[in-house]
């Protein structure tokens, strides 16, 4: 069994090929990483770690068939998209459960304890910034341009809201993406234009968010590590008329890095600052006069590895600097 004092760790699934472009990047810089997936936890993964000594602090470690990792020689992490705790598959669902929950609050709580570890990001810092509403209004207070939002399951408002903004339009926009599987395929929701004459008793059933459509001459992906912010406007073929630019496959956008106007870059780095995070991924709309606009859509562990291919920009680089910043 190897045993390793790797300074970072990459917790991630098993395949999981942008998060390999940073590992590699970090590789390239001969520096030990300790990369692993929870869903080894408890199965193929074995948890020693004690809270003890004169100056009590967790120490111990995590080992399996290959190596063993010293926790007390971790000093950043990335949190990237692993798994989930996969418990016994022999035990009852109700079990599997109660499993899952203790490996979340023991093995997970141990991880989120440990002192002096730089996340990329916190897993609960990413909790707490997933949801549309909370980002909307902590935009408008970092001094971010957000348009009119209505949330509402009231099937009479949502037709007001539609006729008050009858001139531009107004946009609906899902908050969790998709309600997930059907009949085995996934199923996602885009944003896209409503009237008021389409509204009807269904929006009762649940919360939705409409928003005013702004014009957009572009649509904008902004990549923020730290202090680096990666801009890429994103063009759309040629009489496209989508609104949402997720609905075209990567291949048929063009992609330019453009310059972030000082403003808007402040507005950011605040709203990061807002929720305590180190990376994010936002999307943003440019409209014809040149006023950047954020309808939240700000995710706290964004996709960027095909913004990489496309432009060549030194995100990999930028996380592995991250992740290996001296912070004594």
């Amino acid at each position: 069994m190897q045993h390793t004092s790797a300074s970072v760790a990459v917790i991630t699934r098993d395949h999981d090929v942008t998060a390999d472009l940073v590992i590699n990047e970090l590789h390239r810089r001969e520096l030990p990483v300790a990369r692993f997936d929870l869903a080894a936890f408890p199965e193929r993964m074995r948890q020693t770690t004690r809270l003890t000594g004169e100056n009590p602090r967790w120490d111990g470690s995590l080992r399996d068939a290959h190596r063993e990792i010293d926790v007390s020689a971790l000093r950043s992490v990335w949190y990237r998209k692993p798994s989930g705790f996969l418990p016994h598959p022999e035990m009852t669902a109700t079990e599997r459960q109660w499993a899952a929950a203790e490996a979340d609050n023991g093995f997970g709580g141990l991880l989120a304890a440990l002192p002096e570890v730089h996340w990329v990001n916190h897993p609960h810092r990413n909790a707490a910034a997933e949801h549309k509403p909370h980002q909307l209004g902590a935009a408008a207070s970092c001094g971010l341009a957000v348009p009119d939002t209505l949330l509402t399951n009231d099937p009479e408002q949502a037709r007001a809201f539609c006729d008050q903004h009858r001139d531009h339009g107004v946009v609906y926009k899902p908050l969790r993406g998709g309600p997930g599987i059907e009949h085995g395929r996934h199923v996602a929701l885009w944003a896209d234009a409503v009237a008021a004459e389409e509204i009807t008793e269904s929006v009762a059933r649940t919360t939705h968010l409409f928003q005013q459509r702004v014009p957009c001459a572009y649509p904008v992906r902004l990549t923020v590590v730290g202090s680096r912010m990666y801009a890429v406007r994103m063009d759309p073929p040629a009489g496209a008329t989508a609104i949402d630019w997720r609905t075209h496959p990567p291949e048929a956008l063009s992609y330019t890095p453009i310059e972030v106007p000082p403003a808007t870059s402040a507005g950011i780095h605040r709203l990061l600052e807002h929720f305590g995070l180190v990376y994010a991924a936002a999307d943003l709309i440019v409209s014809p006069d040149e006023q950047w606009v954020f309808h939240g859509d700000l995710n706290p562990n964004g996709q960027w590895g095909w913004i990489a291919a496309h432009t060549g920009l030194p995100i990999a680089a930028a996380i592995a600097d991250e992740l290996t910043e001296d912070r004594t």
